[in-house]
């Protein structure tokens, strides 16, 4: 393949085209900050915020019982305790004002008929404090719903103002390290099919999930872990990598709309869920599971949901719409007749161990968006997801910004450079059998069959043995053109992170959160820290570190495992 001479030096470098990466590069270049922006696809066509649905804010209600504490513990509680509480804190404190600056620069929400902003409570929220953004002149996407569309629209817009440098079909090999600290990345032109280099006094990732080592999942097809690849390489701390959600639906499914299995029994009930829309993904995800892994299920580890006397709400009238769009293929009519549903996976949890500033362990090197990790813990309510992008966005290109504007000339390490091309050209033939499609199918395949909603300890250490079996087939992968080269890189990338997924998941014997184990059902208290991951001296290393409990903690244990409490103790607040 090919490589180039050709350097772009910048200040700051955000690498990823999303919410977060957008809402970094507008921050660090309001600041004063020379920002290029790095990303695969196409500008506008880029990222996981396409995809978001619901958001949340305190203060749209004027419920006066709502606070920023009820928001925190909620996120913190529903995670398992195991989220950074000082991150929660600034995401629930911070994102009304978020909120207010999209406001400002266009955007529009779902309205009731009187014009007000249509606010409802998610399931997992214990107060009212959901809302959907909406297009105003809605642009082209390739993929996504209306809600991150009109996010995204709007952070664009934003980005084109400014005239800020994009470079568009650029995909990250590997960041570059000069003088101890992240001094820019290595990168693919996927046009040209050549190698280069970004120099940048802060490098900022904001490249989303690895949440393609399953199928079917709802995410975009970029989320294939490359920023944490590459963060791992150059030593920084990952965490929480053994987790991930599940939705329990492949279709949306209205109020009224009834679980059935392969006997016609509404299963549900002895689940303890009587209402599903008042229950969150992660549990109801559980019992759809737990019923087919029972051989209650219909072929294709499929539900049927009967819809036949919703009471669809007025504020929602295209439930019905996607109902009949998901089911198009079918033939069936949802009003009449049960139709077939499956869970997909959702999100991957795990990421990069970031402080309030967004500094990684590693000196120069930021991480804002889906690919830092900790917010959280081991499961995410509806409606965080949108407002952990323009938080975390805005700090990130800050702080970033901040560095690059009081540092001197980044110094280059020329045989960083020549490595990184050399193992982005190793195993590269344009004549090879393999492809990197096959590599991901069969990733796929080991994790939909071993690591799938409930995971066991025969299973995983199986879909190991299969994923680490695959370390061979990608010695050399077909690659003819820019494109095929960058899938080859993103199925390495994709390979290292379901290695780790797999050994996470077994070193974690309990449940919680989002993350079951059928032979550990408990929530342990012994468990309550978060594995850490790290590279030393090229190999994994895995830690363990307890959350600080600042503000809220465990004070009831007797919740079912598959429900999250809701219940917690409030510590000082201020």
């Amino acid at each position: 393949m090919n490589t180039t001479d050709e350097l772009t030096t910048t200040d700051v470098l955000i690498i990823g085209g999303g919410g977060a990466g957008c809402r970094a590069a507008i921050e660090a270049h309001d600041l004063g900050a020379k920002v290029t922006m790095v990303l695969k696809g196409k500008f506008g066509n880029s990222g996981c915020t396409l995809h978001v649905g619901t958001s949340a804010v305190v203060g749209f209600n004027d419920d006066e019982d709502d606070s920023d504490i009820s928001s925190l513990c909620d996120l913190i509680s529903f995670g398992g305790f195991l989220g950074n509480q000082d991150l929660a804190k600034i995401l629930v404190t911070e994102t009304m004002e978020r909120v207010e600056e999209m406001v400002d620069w266009g955007i529009d929400f779902l309205r009731e008929d009187d014009g007000s902003v249509y606010t409802y409570r998610s399931a997992a929220h214990t107060r009212t404090r959901n809302f959907t953004f909406s297009p105003v002149n809605p642009r082209k996407h390739d993929y996504g719903a209306p809600p991150g569309m009109a996010m995204m629209d709007t952070l664009t817009e934003q980005i084109e103002r400014r005239g800020i440098r994009v470079l568009d079909d650029t995909v990250l090999i590997d960041l570059i390290k000069g003088d101890g600290k992240v001094v820019g990345a290595t990168v693919l032109d996927c046009e040209t099919g050549s190698l280069k280099v970004v120099t940048a006094k802060s490098t900022v990732l904001a490249t989303g999930t690895y949440s393609q080592i399953f199928s079917p999942t709802t995410v975009s097809p970029f989320e294939t872990g490359d920023g944490h690849a590459a963060a791992y390489r150059v030593g920084a701390e990952l965490t929480s990598m053994e987790a991930s959600q599940f939705v329990a639906t492949s279709i949306p499914f209205p109020p009224g709309t009834k679980f059935l299995n392969s006997l016609g029994e509404e299963f549900l009930p002895k689940y303890g869920i009587d209402n599903p829309r008042d229950f969150a993904k992660e549990p109801l995800a559980y019992a759809v599971w737990k019923e087919i892994m029972s051989g209650r299920g219909f072929k294709g580890d499929n539900i049927m949901l009967d819809l036949s006397n919703i009471q669809e709400p007025e504020s929602f009238p295209w439930f019905m719409d996607n109902v009949e769009r998901s089911i198009k293929k079918t033939g069936r009519d949802p009003r009449k007749e049960p139709v077939e549903s499956h869970p997909k996976s959702h999100t991957t949890m795990g990421g990069i161990v970031i402080n309030e500033r967004c500094e990684t362990t590693v000196p120069g090197l930021y991480a804002c968006g889906a690919v830092a990790g900790g917010v959280y813990g081991h499961a995410r309510p509806e409606g965080y997801t949108s407002m952990i992008t323009l938080v975390f966005g805005k700090r990130g290109g800050e702080y970033a910004a901040q560095q690059a504007l009081d540092s001197p000339e980044p110094v280059l390490d020329m045989d960083e450079i020549t490595g990184s091309f050399a193992r982005a050209n190793a195993g590269v033939d344009e004549l090879a059998v393999t492809k990197a499609s096959d590599i991901k199918r069969k990733i796929k395949l080991a994790t939909k069959r071993y690591a799938w909603v409930i995971k066991d300890e025969e299973g995983l250490s199986k879909g190991l043995c299969r994923i680490q079996a695959l370390k061979d087939e990608v010695a050399t992968l077909r690659a003819a053109t820019g494109r095929q080269w960058a899938r080859t890189l993103e199925a390495r990338n994709l390979l290292w992170a379901v290695e780790l997924h797999f050994i996470g998941a077994l070193a974690r014997k309990e449940s919680r959160g989002a993350f079951f184990r059928d032979d550990y059902p408990d929530t342990e208290p012994d468990w309550l820290k978060n594995i850490i991951y790290s590279q030393v001296d090229g190999s994994l290393v895995m830690g363990y570190r307890e959350p600080e409990l600042k503000y809220c903690d465990p004070s009831h244990h007797g919740a079912p495992k598959y429900r999250p409490t809701s219940h917690y103790g409030v510590r000082e607040y201020a």
